[in-house]
């Protein structure tokens, strides 16, 4: 199969990134959905996966050795129930947005890791992913790329996000625009992992992971997601189908970021005013169509 980038345009808005001098990574691994009353999000149907954790430890590790070596400055981790739709939500798009809190805001962070149950929606007037949190301690169990996320905006740090969940990357939302809900044109964020339609777990997930993050400090952090992610899955016709979602004013310093930006030189991708959307061809998974 060929990785085809499809490009999308947003409106022009103004001002400019920021730089920020910490390096700060979080990760969050939500593994037990619906198994302690109503507080818990996702209902039991959906159950307990170990490897939702195993892999948020796996991402973060390569950050802990850095940190070590004087090389990185803060690494932080929420699991299950700890993470709420808070982390994720900005204050500007619902009242208990805190995603901008120090060491658990996915905002504060510079790289954020998380891994759980996602969901979409490609029609009407809202389209987005959603991602199950681990409770509703924050009012809200699904929390939307499009109502509650704003990144690396308000002074907040957030450039990179790598998502292990289902629909996080659905290709008719990029198309239809519904993923520059989370970035304004200033907005830090530049890059968005994810995945079209669904996507497998078990060993073999946080293996891929481990892999991905100590690959990607200088260069990378969207080519290897594809390479290390996508899985053909010929044996139960169901393909595992990762993107990769670069912001920028420029096809060529988004094509820069996905392919020589890593964790430690995420590379300044100008405005947030078009984005770049990298896929395998062909790519067919469950819940999402064949990719074109």
């Amino acid at each position: 199969m060929k990785i085809h980038p499809i490009v999308a345009a947003a409106l022009a808005m103004t001002a400019a990134s920021q730089a920020f001098a910490l390096n700060e990574v979080v990760s969050y691994g939500i593994a037990t959905f619906g198994s302690s009353g109503a507080a818990y999000c996702g209902g039991a149907t959906l159950g307990s996966h170990a490897v939702h954790t195993a892999t948020a430890d796996a991402f973060r590790a390569p950050f802990s050795a850095l940190k070590l070596a004087s090389m990185w400055d803060d690494v932080d981790s929420l699991t299950n129930a700890s993470v709420t739709s808070a982390q994720v939500s900005d204050f500007t798009k619902i009242a208990s947005g805190a995603d901008q809190a120090d060491h658990k805001g996915s905002d504060d962070a510079d790289v954020f890791y998380i891994h759980t149950h996602g969901t979409h929606t490609s029609s009407g007037a809202s389209q987005f992913s959603g991602l199950v949190m681990g409770s509703s301690a924050s009012g809200v169990c699904t929390a939307k790329t499009s109502d509650h996320m704003l990144f690396g905006k308000n002074g907040n740090d957030n450039d990179m996000a790598v998502v292990k969940a289902c629909q996080s990357a659905d290709y008719d939302v990029f198309v239809n625009g519904g993923y520059f809900a989370m970035n304004e044109n200033s907005s830090q964020q530049r890059l968005w992992n994810g995945f079209h339609g669904d996507s497998s777990c078990g060993a073999h997930v946080t293996a891929y992971v481990s892999a991905y993050s100590w690959l990607s400090f200088a260069e990378g952090a969207g080519e290897n997601w594809l390479d290390l992610a996508y899985d053909d899955n010929a044996a139960i016709d169901s393909d595992d189908c990762p993107a990769s979602i670069a912001f920028g004013d420029s096809q060529a310093k988004r094509e820069a970021l996905y392919e020589h930006g890593g964790f430690l030189d995420r590379k300044d991708t100008g405005n947030k005013t078009a984005a770049t959307y990298w896929y395998f061809r062909g790519c067919d998974p469950s819940s999402g169509r064949v990719l074109p």
